[in-house]
């Protein structure tokens, strides 16, 4: 890491300055040319952005329960009975 406008030197970890190697310069190549910069992006990365990017929100389901819910239609006695069964895993 190099700090500019202290007005110190750079030093390495024997306490001498530090002095650039001749014949590079930052990323050149050996046929001095500069390399581009780039990104590997692992096939994880690539599965986990694929499904984050996944809509997995069933539109027509909520609709269709908003409605109910809004017409006083959606939970009657039957269904409740079943969400408490399915909660805790009793066989009708």
């Amino acid at each position: 890491m190099k700090i500019e406008g202290t007005g110190i030197p750079p030093v390495s970890g024997s306490g001498e300055p530090v002095r650039p190697v001749r014949g590079r310069k930052g990323t050149e190549s050996q046929t001095g040319t500069a390399k581009p910069d780039g990104v590997e992006i692992s096939a994880m990365s690539r599965a986990l952005a694929e499904l984050a990017a996944m809509n997995d929100v069933r539109e027509e389901l909520v609709a269709k329960v908003i409605a109910q819910l809004d017409a006083g239609e959606y939970m009657d006695a039957e269904k409740l009975r079943a969400a408490i069964r399915k909660m805790l895993s009793i066989e009708s």
